[in-house]
């Protein structure tokens, strides 16, 4: 049965409840972020920090001019020293080597001091230091930093051929890239702070329509999944009405896998539980109604047998006479209302035991036991079935490994095997070759199988929904009790008997019975 679905009270209340968590989140969200928004950007762009970026523009800048001066003094004073143009003039290699050793230790930065003559490319006097060895500069793995050269060259006055000086001083690299990242960084925050209103409102913007986003993608999905709660729920409360008004063939679909899933599967165990109890008392207060009504048609039925059985005896012994034709017309109307009283008494004991049928009395048993049992007396009822042996159907009893503990009465419930049992020998007996019953015990979950198969005709399609009927058979002398015996001893022992399509190719009579865990 379809469940309909509207929105309930719950969902509202759900969806509110997300509402105003996603709403109250979103205007904190949103005023926490203008406020530090803003304040961190006034914090990080303001006057103080562009002049402190400016004066270390500043003072960068003053090294380096520094470093160029020390350069080009160093350069003057070689160039004027009466000493090197001494040297020069007189060709005296060592004596300028001095003088360019001496400047060189004068100042630790100067890298490299050399004196040139004329055009000549190869130095008249050097003296030089290796790059890494000034200033000692490493970065932070320990390595030598690369060094950048300041060059500067002077002429040698009043020499007799051109002569110059060069100076050469070496700075860490890293001393050009501060100082150009300090310019970019303090030309930023001055274009910063000359937009900063405009720039701060953009970040809160931006930041806004991202909170706004995620807010409304959470509200998506809080509704989503409220409804699908909700729905699940609405759709249990619903079945519970319908279950209410009786009617147990409702069926709430699982749409999930947590406590609500569990719960509707729960919730459908339940109805069908229900459903199966219902069947099985209104199938016993049926087999009820039936043994009563056999109670009473065998007290009508006994009461007036034996008058009818001695009235016919009286009335076959009274007669004197000499007719030989009317004395055997008295002897087979006798015989006739004999044999008839005789069936009517049969008839009676077994309306009798069927009405007195008694309750089960449940104890714990083993399901296997009661089969091997039962096995021990199929010699004895196949006499009594088929007193021809060429008629008599093989029976095999085959029964799985395992326990099998149940709670049953062993009695009763061997006489329903018995009764099944019969039916199918009688059923396969006409079989050429004498037919075949096959009785078998397995386990599926936790509930015992007991089947019964036979190649028999089977049962009409017709006729299945008729054979437990009480009194409705289809064999000429039978009284249609057997079945229905066996299915209220089944039902009694909280089972189940169906009726299947055999594998033998007749009829399979299934009984279904739960196992006891607590006996296992």
């Amino acid at each position: 049965m379809a469940i309909r679905f509207s929105t309930s009270r719950i969902e509202r209340r759900i969806t509110a409840v997300v509402l105003l968590v996603v709403v109250g989140s979103l205007l904190g969200a949103l005023g926490f972020g203008y406020i530090v928004v803003h304040d961190a950007f006034r914090m990080g762009v303001n006057p103080s920090v562009r002049r402190a970026l400016d004066e270390g523009v500043a003072a960068r800048r003053a090294h380096l001019v520094s470093l160029r001066e020390l350069t080009e003094r160093t350069a003057d004073w070689v160039a004027h020293d009466f000493r090197v143009h001494q040297a020069v003039e007189a060709g005296d290699r060592d004596a300028a080597g001095r003088v360019v050793a001496e400047a060189l230790a004068t100042h630790s930065s100067i890298g490299r001091v050399a004196i040139f003559v004329g055009d000549s490319e190869t130095p008249f006097a050097e003296s030089e230091r290796a790059p890494g060895a000034v200033g000692g500069a490493t970065d932070a793995t320990g390595r030598v930093e690369p060094m950048r050269p300041l060059s500067r060259t002077r002429p040698i006055a009043g020499t007799t051929e051109p002569a110059e000086v060069e100076v050469v001083l070496y700075e860490p690299e890293s001393t050009f890239a501060s100082f150009a990242h300090a310019g970019e960084t303090a030309e930023l925050i001055s274009r910063l702070e000359s937009r900063r209103d405009y720039v701060s409102n953009v970040y809160v913007l931006v930041y806004t329509a991202f909170v706004l986003v995620i807010s409304f993608v959470a509200l998506v999905l809080g509704l989503v999944l409220s409804r699908r709660v909700t729905r699940n729920i609405g759709l249990l409360a619903e079945a519970t009405r319908v279950v209410g008004r009786g009617d147990l063939a409702v069926e709430v679909p699982v749409r999930s896998d947590d406590e609500i899933g569990e719960l509707t599967r729960s919730f459908n165990t339940m109805v069908r539980d229900l459903r199966a109890s219902r069947v099985r008392i209104e199938a016993l207060q049926r087999i009820g109604a039936w043994q009563d009504f056999a109670r009473r048609l065998a007290h009508e039925i006994k009461n007036p047998l034996t008058p009818i059985q001695l009235a016919g005896q009286e009335l076959a012994s009274s007669y004197r006479g000499d007719d030989a034709t009317y004395r055997k017309k008295l002897d087979d109307a006798r015989s006739i209302i004999e044999e008839e009283v005789a069936t009517l008494r049969r008839l009676v004991t077994e309306f009798s035991n069927f009405a007195r049928l008694p309750r089960a009395e449940l104890s714990a048993a083993d399901l296997g036991d009661v089969v091997r049992d039962f096995e021990r007396s199929v010699p004895g009822m196949l006499e009594d079935v088929c007193p021809d042996p060429a008629n008599r159907p093989v029976i095999t009893v085959d029964i799985a490994p395992g326990a099998y503990p149940v709670r049953l009465d062993a009695m009763m419930f061997r006489r329903a095997l018995d009764n099944l049992v019969r039916n199918a020998v009688q059923a396969a007996r006409d079989h050429e070759g004498g037919g075949h019953v096959a009785v078998a015990v397995r386990r599926v979950g936790e509930e015992g199988i007991l089947d019964v198969d036979d190649d028999g005709p089977g049962v009409a399609p017709n006729d299945r929904e008729r054979i437990f009927d009480p009194y409705f058979t289809t064999k000429s002398e039978g009284t249609g009790l057997g079945l229905p015996i066996v299915m209220k001893v089944v039902l009694e022992h909280g089972g189940r008997i169906e009726l299947e399509r055999g594998t033998l190719g007749g009829a399979c009579f299934r009984i279904v019975i739960p196992l006891s865990k607590g006996l296992a």
